[in-house]
């Protein structure tokens, strides 16, 4: 796109058509009205190129005059662009990996799927669904594991989510270790500078391994301003999820805590979650523009430059 910056100054075309006007009129008027010997004889004469381009050179004036009002007016190239600002939310989805998510206690519709497989299902379109967050993956059974540090690399998030499986953790080391799953979420925020630093954490059971106590754990989160959303998952009577510690852990941070008991519930925790922690996204359109003047107005001068030098020195007249 382009733009003239001074428009105004295009009523100034009218000024070298008028000049010409009024040269051509001159130079009929001022045609000698007596005739002469010799006239027919002079005209055929030999002429040189001084001669012949002599009476021309002043035509080099009018396109040189148009050129700089051009330049005058300040033709402008524009190039539209579009600055975008994310005040995004650093996300951390931990996943709990203890035995018992390996009960296949849910269907996707058409066949019973584990707990675990479920809880990937669902975590990866909620990955999909945030495209300018940053986001971890923390991983936990008798101890926690990061599986993806802070990034918006979702491809690598979603590997990251698919390589979980129940053999990420020996039999022997699958029990679940609440409260250091939730300080390693904790650390991989408490650097952060977002708007919002958050939490998820899953799990179908009670903290039952780690060194750290989930209250700890919530306690320095909550020092570090993340909010943490606790998810109990798993078929009534069938999970030991311990719902006052994961409210606690959640109402102390300004989370909440959500009671999933299908695949279906999962899906809308996580889209409630995802509507509660909105990133902020402010578009401001702009145009770039590139002045174009000096084209126009170093064209203009040299024609000008040009007549100057044929006049004077080349085809200059001897008084």
């Amino acid at each position: 796109m382009w733009q003239l910056a001074n428009p105004w100054y295009l009523l100034l075309l009218v000024v070298p058509p008028i000049l010409l006007g009024l040269r051509l009129w001159g130079n009929r008027r001022g045609r000698a009205s007596l005739l002469f010997s010799g006239g027919p004889f002079l005209e055929n004469l030999p002429k040189s190129w001084r001669a012949r381009i002599s009476p021309h050179i002043h035509w080099l004036r009018y396109p040189a005059l148009v050129l700089l009002i051009i330049a005058l007016a300040r033709p402008q190239a524009g190039q539209e662009l579009q600055e975008i600002n994310t005040f995004a939310v650093d996300i951390a989805l931990v996943l709990d990996v203890s035995g018992t998510m390996a009960q296949r206690d849910m269907s996707d519709g058409r066949r019973s799927i584990s707990r675990l497989d479920a809880a990937k299902m669902v975590m990866s379109g909620f990955i999909e669904r945030r495209q300018s967050d940053r986001m971890a993956l923390i991983a936990f059974g008798t101890y926690s594991l990061t599986r993806c540090p802070l990034t918006v690399d979702y491809a690598l998030m979603q590997t990251a989510l698919e390589d979980i499986t129940m053999e990420l953790f020996p039999e022997e080391l699958r029990r679940t270790a609440i409260g250091n799953a939730l300080a390693t979420a904790v650390g991989r925020l408490e650097k952060s500078d977002a708007k919002s630093k958050v939490v998820i954490l899953l799990t179908d059971g009670d903290n039952t391994a780690g060194n750290i106590a989930p209250k700890t754990a919530a306690d320095i989160a909550k020092s570090e301003g993340v909010k943490v959303y606790t998810i109990g998952f798993g078929t009534p009577n069938q999970t030991d999820v311990n719902e006052d510690l994961m409210r606690d852990i959640a109402t102390s941070t300004g989370g909440r805590f959500f009671r999933s008991k299908s695949l279906a519930d999962l899906e809308r925790v996580y889209e409630e979650i995802d509507a509660m922690e909105k990133s902020e996204v402010q578009v401001r359109n702009y145009t770039l523009w590139d002045e174009l003047f000096h084209w126009f107005l170093w064209s203009g001068a040299a024609l000008l430059l040009l007549e100057v030098l044929l006049n004077q020195i080349f085809c200059r007249k001897v008084p």
